[in-house]
């Protein structure tokens, strides 16, 4: 299955999406180093939980990614919401 990490805004039925997370997203990766290839190999190999809200934590190596997962027909779409240190 196909992984695509889409941090930009993007308007989606069923969820609000907002510029607010884009600007903050792409703040966080910036002050920590992080980038979109390391976002992917943290959803692939990352330790996963399921958060209450339906997002999904995923730890891997010396970061953590939170974000939520769309499947729309064979492509995974990975909305980051945020990135901290563990």
């Amino acid at each position: 299955m196909e992984i695509k990490i889409n941090t930009y805004f993007k308007k989606i039925d069923g969820w609000k999406d907002t510029t607010r997370r884009s600007e903050h997203i792409l703040d966080r990766m910036k002050l920590r180093g992080i980038g979109i290839n390391q976002i992917k190999e943290a959803v692939q190999k990352g330790a996963k939980k399921l958060r209450k809200d339906g997002s999904i934590i995923s730890k891997f190596r010396w970061f953590i990614v939170i974000y939520r997962e769309f499947k729309i027909n064979d492509i995974k779409k990975i909305y980051p919401i945020t990135v901290m240190e563990v």
